[in-house]
């Protein structure tokens, strides 16, 4: 596992071939995504538990830490939805993944991102500066990553087209829920 997420950072389209190759399925890519999701919930928790103030004042996501039940379930639906639009959005522009491909190409970023989030905790509570940094460094690292393997489930060639893709889809995505949550009643009301 440990030489294919080196794969991953260093050549993903290569590291997509292997993941295909396996014939993972659409099970697999659920089960990935569920096991994360539990992985990074606890992560998360034990980074809370361990650097305390890391976690003040980080709103839903200082709320989240402390309910890894929640936080896991979130994250579950977040990568779900975000495997569906990856399928759907990327089928709707002349891609050629399907859903299976998303759910483990979700599945599988996530995983790496685990590794990386174990990796920042330690530095965190070693050189919390450095931790900080590299931090920032595994959110790039992680839209990287994104873009790729959505060009490589789908066959797309440009990654620029595809990075527009990626920040449309994302900005009416968000547009859609909400106003969805408005519609519910889910957002405060703001003072006039």
């Amino acid at each position: 596992m440990i030489p294919l997420m080196n794969l991953t950072l260093r050549q993903p389209f290569a590291a997509w071939s292997v993941l295909r190759a396996r014939g993972l399925t659409a099970a697999d890519g659920w089960a990935l995504i569920v096991a994360t999701a539990a992985l990074a919930a606890i992560l998360s928790w034990l980074g809370a538990w361990l650097v305390p103030a890391a976690a003040e004042g980080a709103g839903l996501l200082g709320i989240l830490v402390h309910r890894p039940f929640s936080m896991a379930a979130v994250q579950v639906v977040s990568a779900a939805l975000g495997a569906v639009l990856l399928s759907g959005v990327g089928r709707a522009f002349g891609g050629t993944g399907r859903l299976a491909d998303a759910l483990v190409a979700i599945g599988w970023i996530e995983a790496v991102m685990i590794a990386l989030q174990a990796a920042q905790l330690v530095l965190s509570i070693l050189l919390p500066p450095l931790g900080a940094l590299f931090g920032i460094a595994t959110l790039l690292l992680a839209a990287y990553l994104v873009v790729a393997f959505t060009m490589a489930v789908h066959g797309f060639r440009n990654p620029l087209l595809v990075v527009l893709g990626i920040v449309g889809t994302v900005m009416m995505t968000s547009f859609l829920l909400s106003l969805l949550a408005a519609m519910l009643g889910l957002l405060p009301e703001l003072p006039v």
